[in-house]
Order: C-alpha cells, then sequence, then structure tokens
C-alpha cells in the first residue's frame, strides 16, 4: 500500500527557485540556468520566481501583518505562497548590496515566507507550517573578493541574520550556503566557468539529497530538539 507521502512524491520533487536581480543577463541569470539544467536531468522540476521580471511588490503594508485582526494574504502572496507549499526546496540566487540581499529579496521573506507567522512564532521557532523542514540553499554574488568580505565580517554576519535566523525561526531543515566572489563585468571566462560548474555540483548533491529523503531525515531530527526545548522550558 501507498502512504499519502509515498503519493505526494509519486510527482517530481520540486525546487523552488527565487531569484533576485534586476539585470536580465547578469550572472545570477547564468547560475539559474545552471542549476535548473542540473535539476531537470535528475526528471526534477524547477519553477523560477524572477522576482524582477514579474515586478513582485516588496513592500509589506500594515493590513498584511499577521497580528492585524482577519488577516489575509493579498493575492499576489496567496499565489507566491502556492508556490512555496508544493515545493520541496526553497533556493535563493541574488547579489550581496551593501552587505545584505537585495530590498527585493528581504520584501519577498517579509510577505511571503513570513506570511501569517508573527515575531511570536519566531521567537519560539514554532516552525512556518508552509516551509518547515524545508531545505533552503542560497547562492549569493559578490563583486568583492571573498578575503576582503571575510576582513569586514561580512560573510559571518550574513549567515548569522540572515541564513541561520530564517531556519530557526521558521524551522527550516538546513539553509546552505554557496558564496561566489570577484563577479565582475569583465570576470575571466574560465573563471566564471569553475563557478558554475560549483552551482552543477551543488544542484546533482541537492537532487541526490531530495531523492534520497535526507532532508526529510534533517527535518525530523529538527523537529525533535524543538520540541525537547519547549518540554523542557
Amino acid at each position: 500500500m501507498t502512504d499519502s507521502h509515498d503519493a505526494q512524491h509519486a510527482q517530481p520533487l520540486r525546487h523552488l527557485v527565487v531569484l533576485a536581480n534586476p539585470a536580465p543577463q547578469g550572472f545570477d541569470h547564468a547560475i539559474v540556468d545552471a542549476y535548473r539544467e542540473v535539476v531537470e536531468s535528475h526528471h526534477q522540476h524547477v519553477l523560477v520566481r524572477d522576482l524582477y521580471a514579474v515586478d513582485f511588490d516588496p513592500v509589506l503594508r500594515a493590513v498584511e501583518r499577521p497580528t492585524e485582526p482577519g488577516w489575509l494574504p493579498a493575492p499576489d502572496v496567496a499565489a507566491e505562497l502556492d508556490h512555496v507549499r508544493t515545493c520541496d526546496i526553497i533556493v535563493f540566487v541574488y547579489p550581496i548590496w551593501f552587505g545584505l540581499p537585495p530590498a527585493m529579496l528581504k520584501g519577498y521573506v517579509d510577505r511571503v515566507l513570513g506570511a501569517g507567522y508573527s515575531f511570536r512564532d519566531v521567537h519560539d521557532a514554532k516552525g512556518h507550517p508552509l516551509v518547515e523542514g524545508k531545505p533552503l540553499l542560497s547562492f549569493s554574488t559578490s563583486g568583492t573578493s571573498l578575503p576582503w568580505l571575510n576582513e569586514q565580517g561580512q560573510v559571518l554576519s550574513l549567515k548569522e541574520i540572515f541564513d541561520v535566523y530564517l531556519m530557526r525561526g521558521l524551522g527550516l531543515s538546513q539553509a546552505e550556503h554557496i558564496r561566489i566572489d570577484s563577479v565582475v563585468p569583465d570576470m575571466k571566462p574560465a573563471y566564471a566557468a569553475e563557478q558554475l560548474e560549483r552551482v552543477r555540483a551543488a544542484a546533482e548533491k541537492t537532487c541526490a539529497n531530495l531523492a534520497a529523503g535526507h532532508y526529510r531525515e534533517q527535518a525530523q531530527a529538527a523537529l525533535r530538539r524543538r520540541q525537547d526545548h519547549a518540554g523542557s522550558a
């Protein structure tokens, strides 16, 4: 007999790729293309949400806050939530601007991943029902070098205030981050090709982990830890 989980995954595993770069010919788009190529070769599904191309509104308004009486998601957010609900992994692709992701991506987190989820839920690490247990994979690009970013404390800071914070606050199973530095207009073709190979390798690993159920195991272990913590509090 097939249980509900097996029935769910009779369909192709689904990757939701959220792209936040306004330059149509930017290297981030090449990252998305390389990632999609590998995923499709594994007969898994990729949905790319290019936030600038779809003219996503990143501004969270007062009526959208989950603490408001009678809260309901705005129509554009409800459409994005359908994509989040049906995906098996969330993938962010974005440039680092002034030490942080673009405001467009932060707005996506505020309005979509945070929809109906209050600061109290984050504090208590309840786990957002739509994303709890799902892995997050990020690819970020920077024009400056990784050694310079480390000197500024940027790498550790971004990891803590974005990757780890989202993982713990939303109940994600993991938050892996691939950083690609020295991305400039006159970037050498050999260097660009090398970085895209890193993207393909990460995609191969991700597809294998999804197919083998490794992320589910991580999610179950994380849930047990949260339950144990809640029980001892």
